[in-house]
């Protein structure tokens, strides 16, 4: 059923008095004592003038009308005086702490501080709005306790009725709302990226719906016997639970990662808030559909003793036209907005409330964030005292938090203490979907010393989804290979001490060259990848440190990828020394070289006709294409493109925070895609079998990079040079070497780019 967007325009849309639950005569007689009558309580004056007594006459309906109307007003008076009781009893005096849970050790859910602030306002405007307008903003995390809990409302803002209301702790602001009434207002929007992040799960689970009975093990913190023993914390420590536990929820169906308006979840939940819940408890259940979202990926893995906290890093929006339909039975559609670890793993989702088919309300940026107990430490561990586990059972340096601080937020939680620096350039990985490791298992020898030969592991989840096997036409691109190893490497090198040098400069890493080798074909969907980094050597240079690392990729105990490379951990005076590969010359690429062009020469329109890779991976989309079947320094073909450099290309906000450069893979990648387009122009494949040509196990690929591609940069050129195209084992092999130049200077040379694919009888063989 498709999800109402938008409220129903008038009464009528939204339902009858029969959808209200009405059946049979409408009363008209009190069902509460009057003021005065028999009732201990009732103030000393009555709430209003007792009814006439003058009979009723046939066919006259004034006054069963004025009967209605003092019964409605007398209504209205008795709720006004039991909200203004509330809000006295939670404002008169701080001594009273309000209710909690005594399983939580006191720690109140944010229900207690939005009832807090909520009875507040309603002590100020004397009435309870019967449509909301709301806006939460969260300041600091829930307090452990509710002494001191001091909620005070005031008018402002412009709009008639507006009025806002903010609730401290011990001088502490921890939560405000700004009210206003009067018509609902239009659906905030969102901007989809072009390219969504995909928020990789610490854990894996083939469970896509929870019952009541699941939510009760939750409740108890029992995620393992939920989602699987992976999601078990060390020790049979119970996982998080919301200090109301999961009550308001009746079960929770997740409909996949990618699902959703904004490709990041989406999940359907229901609830039965109760006849007189209100919209803090509509927004109480969406909190506890997010926080089993949460457990479902696994985010309590990463923190000692973390509680659910609301999310402070958005001001969340609640527009309700009508508050009496939130009795329920109420469904909760999520569309997850967001999911990550820094500062600290969180949730944010949209929701939509439905009563049957008709749209109720809106919460707007809902998220609810995992913090660990103050003071508790989060920093890297030795693995005899680690709290994150492998698959295994291994433990682990570093995990998945460390890491996401690493590419994107704050390196003393990497690192330690020893992390931090005042510069805003240090060494990281990459952040966001080329993020390609994982975990580090192996604790360094000791920062600031590097002893040769030690080896240290480190894995990688790949995901069943992952973006770059889809944008390859569902195989591994040698991207994957490249960077999963090289990052595994750098940070493997940065954790030993040499991503702290140099502490008051500006300092960054880059790969310079390397040589790998592809020992088999494997399929990676869904498989840890662990990684294995040998330091060769350590070389100090003014401004610089140069580190040789060997290194393998492996499924279980089998090696499918080996290979070394060099970092450099460089200064900017040093980084600002590269001269590219011909000592600072502009060499132009083969083909400009001649005085005339080959007469065999001729351009092709990439954008017009088929490409390797699509999406993120489309590297030769907007490039102009020249091919010359018979030339290159081989004679055996020949292709160069050119295309400009975009200041927005997708690569350049995540690699790396803070220095924006285009990485080497991308670079080497895009001379394998022209190699398959040179095979396709010239007759060798078929367009069908674009895509299955493959990097070719047993082949070495070497590459050395001497200059960076940054976004103010104009264009890039690329060449290959084939070298053969032959049958080995009944299977087409083609081999080539590139380079590529950036506004005319060559920074990458690559040798033996080689891919095989199936033969076909049309196969053009050159050796």
């Amino acid at each position: 059923m498709p999800i109402p967007r938008d409220f129903p325009d008038s009464p009528e849309q939204a339902g009858t008095m029969d959808d209200l639950g009405f059946d049979g005569p409408h009363f008209v007689t009190p069902w509460w004592p009057e003021a005065g009558q028999d009732n201990p309580a009732a103030p000393p004056a009555p709430l209003l003038p007792p009814p006439r007594a003058t009979p009723h006459r046939p066919g006259d309906t004034t006054d069963l009308t004025d009967e209605i109307a003092r019964l409605a007003r007398t209504a209205h008076h008795a709720m006004l005086q039991a909200h203004q009781a509330l809000g006295e009893w939670i404002l008169e005096g701080t001594s009273r702490p309000l209710p909690a849970r005594a399983e939580d050790s006191g720690l109140p859910g944010p229900l207690a501080v939005l009832e807090a602030g909520e009875a507040a306002l309603t002590q100020l405007t004397g009435q309870l709005p019967t449509a909301v307008r709301t806006t939460v903003t969260w300041h600091h995390d829930l307090p452990p306790h509710t002494t001191g809990l001091r909620a005070r409302a005031t008018g402002s803002g412009p709009a008639p009725g507006a009025c806002t209301w903010t609730v401290h702790h011990e001088g502490r602001l921890i939560a405000e709302a700004d009210c206003t009434t009067g018509p609902t207002a239009q659906e905030p929007g969102r901007s989809l990226p072009e390219y969504p992040r995909r928020f990789r799960p610490l854990a894996r689970t083939t469970c896509s719906r929870v019952d009541a009975s699941d939510l009760a093990l939750l409740a108890e913190g029992r995620a393992a016997e939920v989602f699987g023993p992976s999601f078990g914390l060390p020790g049979d420590r119970p996982a998080p639970a919301g200090p109301a536990g999961f009550r308001l929820l009746d079960e929770v169906t997740f409909s996949g990662l990618r699902a959703g308006r904004y490709r990041q979840g989406h999940l359907t939940a229901t609830t039965r808030p109760g006849a007189r819940a209100g919209w803090t408890s509509l927004l109480e259940a969406a909190w506890q559909a997010l926080q089993v979202h949460a457990l479902r990926l696994g985010l309590h893995l990463c923190l000692p003793a973390p509680r659910f906290h609301p999310w402070n890093g958005e001001a969340t929006g609640i527009d309700v036209p009508d508050t009496t339909r939130l009795g329920g039975p109420l469904t909760l559609e999520a569309d997850i907005v967001s999911v990550g670890l820094v500062p600290r793993p969180h949730v944010v989702a949209d929701v939509c409330v439905l009563d049957g088919p008709h749209l109720v309300a809106r919460l707007h940026g809902v998220g609810t964030v995992l913090r660990e107990e103050p003071g508790a430490a989060i920093g890297p561990r030795e693995p005899a005292h680690t709290l994150r586990h492998t698959t295994g059972g291994e433990p682990t340096y570093t995990h998945e938090l460390h890491l996401a601080h690493a590419a994107e937020g704050d390196l003393g939680v990497t690192y330690g203490p020893s992390g931090t620096s005042s510069q805003r350039i240090r060494p990281r990985p990459p952040r966001g979907d080329m993020l390609m490791v994982d975990r580090m298992l192996t604790a360094p020898y000791r920062q600031g010393e590097y002893p040769t030969g030690v080896t240290y592991t480190t894995e990688y989840d790949v995901p069943d989804d992952a973006w770059y096997l889809e944008e390859n036409g569902g195989t591994a691109p040698n991207l994957l290979y490249l960077e999963t190893s090289i990052q595994a490497a750098a940070f493997a090198g940065a954790a030993t001490g040499a991503g702290l040098e140099y502490p008051r400069e500006n300092l960054t890493t880059r790969n310079l060259e390397g040589q790998a080798c592809l020992l088999r074909a494997v399929d990676l969907r869904g498989r840890t990848v662990r990684q294995h980094t040998t330091l060769l050597a350590h070389t100090p240079l003014p401004g610089a440190v140069l580190q040789r690392y060997g290194y393998e990729l492996m499924l279980g105990d089998d090696a499918f990828y080996r290979g070394q490379t060099v970092h450099g951990f460089f200064t900017e005076p040093a980084l600002a020394q590269q001269q590219g590969m011909d000592a600072g010359r502009l060499v132009p690429p083969w083909l400009h070289r001649r005085e005339t062009p080959p007469p065999t020469a001729r351009t092709l329109d990439l954008d017009g006709g088929p490409r390797p890779g699509h999406g993120r991976l489309d590297f030769l989309a907007g490039a102009a294409a020249e091919l010359v079947p018979d030339g290159g320094t081989h004679g055996a073909g020949y292709l160069l493109c050119t295309k400009p450099v975009r200041a927005d290309d997708w690569y350049f906000a995540q690699h790396f925070l803070h220095e924006p450069v285009m990485p080497g893979s991308c670079g080497v990648e895009m001379l394998f895609q022209m190699v398959k387009v040179f095979l396709l122009h010239t007759g060798v494949i078929t367009e069908g079998r674009l895509h299955a040509l493959t990097p070719h196990p047993g082949a070495e690929l070497r590459w050395t990079y001497r200059g960076q591609i940054l976004p103010h940069h104009r264009q890039v050129q690329a060449e290959v040079h084939l070298r053969d195209v032959r049958r080995e084992a009944g299977r087409l092999v083609a081999r080539a070497d590139g380079s590529v130049w950036r506004d005319g200077l060559r920074v990458y040379a690559v040798e033996n780019i080689a891919l095989q694919g199936d033969s076909d009888h049309r196969t053009r063989v050159t050796a």
